[in-house]
């Protein structure tokens, strides 16, 4: 880091979140996603600061894509362009890049401050004061509050910012879980939620804050927002990644509900809860740890009763045979859903299996009667378009209870 006297005419640069460059409070430049191989020289000169770049490696950075046969006269007209975007933004006349011969570098005899050296330090002192918990809260909030995004979004996918990116993003998330565990022993909960919100912005797959968030609500008594919080994150991974919640995200889905229900203690109100509100108009649909339950239970009632009942199993797949690709498989699975849901009777259950099918409970059915609704299922589901491209598949089992 340059020269912090002088703080109120420092230069600030920004490269968590955004890629910018301000002096005495005001933007002076600003990446909003040009590609620009000016930027790719910017943004390498500051990142790499405490280093002398040689004669090989900014050619390879920044014309290796290029047919040019003189890579090193190409890096100096490069150099020369930045030098006039610099002169030109507005900020103090200075020689913010150093050269000589072939070697450049950023001129750390100014006066500047970058944000990915002011997070690593706040992140660096929170390690170094764990002793004392208090100082650590104070230091993991105040990196938390200065990552405000990937490193370089605009250039996150570049070769050479990708450990960085990687880097930086782990920290973030480590700040995250450390700051969670000295809250808990605090029994503190509140200060995570605007924390995990801001994580949950930057990067909404993240299954780690996800957990920390329900876990807070959960403390915190909103029960009915932590099953929110579970929902969405299940949707998307589902939906949008294709993959199904890790096996901790689904048992804390089954804390959610043994906790919701044992804070209700009026009897009314359970069994209006029970009743739907008279909400029921097709067959029912829950969580799959919840459909793991009730397959239990009733197994355990057929080892008596000798009820006949069947489990089915819908399955997407595209016109091979395979899983079909994301770009589909959502709409395909919304429109499964309906079809399920409009196709069973009330008594029947289904639930959510994998990130491609359904598994389906029909109780007091015969097999033939079984084939009847997976085709009923089947027909339904071909109203959708996109079933030209995902093609629905049913097999179609006796519940087995020997093993209850």
């Amino acid at each position: 880091m340059g020269n912090t006297t002088q703080i109120d005419k420092q230069l600030k640069i920004y490269m968590l979140g955004r890629f910018a460059l301000e002096y005495d409070g005001k933007t002076m430049i600003e990446d909003e996603g040009k590609i620009h191989k000016v930027w790719t020289l910017l943004g390498y000169l500051i990142a790499n600061h405490n280093r002398k770049l040689g004669a090989q490696e900014l050619p390879e950075l920044l014309c290796s894509d290029d047919r040019s046969s003189d890579p090193v006269k190409a890096v100096k007209n490069l150099v020369y362009r930045l030098r006039c975007v610099l002169s030109d933004s507005g900020l103090p006349k200075e020689n913010y890049i150093v050269q000589t011969g072939g070697i450049y570098s950023w001129n750390n005899d100014l006066s500047y401050v970058i944000d990915t050296e002011e997070f690593t330090e706040a992140y660096n002192k929170a390690r170094v004061v764990s002793y004392d918990p208090e100082k650590s809260i104070e230091f993991y909030l105040r990196a938390i509050s200065i990552y405000k995004g990937k490193f370089l979004p605009h250039a996150a996918y570049d070769e050479w910012a990708v450990n960085a990116t990687t880097y930086y993003h782990r920290l973030f998330t480590d700040s995250i879980i450390s700051l969670y565990e000295l809250l808990d022993k605090k029994e503190s909960y509140e200060p995570m939620l605007s924390v995990c919100k801001k994580a949950l912005d930057i990067d909404a797959y993240d299954e780690d804050v996800y957990r920390i968030y329900i876990r807070c609500l959960t403390k915190l008594g909103k029960h009915k927002e932590a099953l929110a919080a579970y929902e969405i994150i299940t949707n998307r991974l589902y939906d949008e990644l294709g993959v199904n919640p890790s096996k901790e995200l689904r048992s804390l889905y089954r804390d959610i509900i043994k906790t919701l229900k044992s804070v209700e203690t009026d009897l009314i109100a359970i069994k209006e809860d029970l009743n739907e509100g008279g909400r029921a108009e097709c067959s029912y649909f829950c969580e799959y740890q919840i459909f793991k339950d009730i397959y239990r239970f009733i197994a355990r009632r057929v080892n008596r009763t000798g009820e006949s009942i069947f489990i089915m199993l819908c399955t997407l797949t595209d016109k091979e045979g395979e899983i079909p690709s994301i770009k589909y498989l959502a709409e395909a699975m919304e429109g499964l859903k309906f079809s399920i849901g409009r196709s069973l009777r009330k008594g029947d259950l289904f639930s959510r299996y994998s990130n491609s099918q359904f598994v389906v409970m029909l109780p007091d059915i015969t097999y033939e009667n079984g084939c009847m609704v997976g085709k009923r299922i089947e027909n339904a589901y071909k109203k959708n378009k996109v079933s030209k491209v995902v093609v629905m598949h049913y097999k179609l089992q006796p519940l087995d209870p020997k093993s209850f």
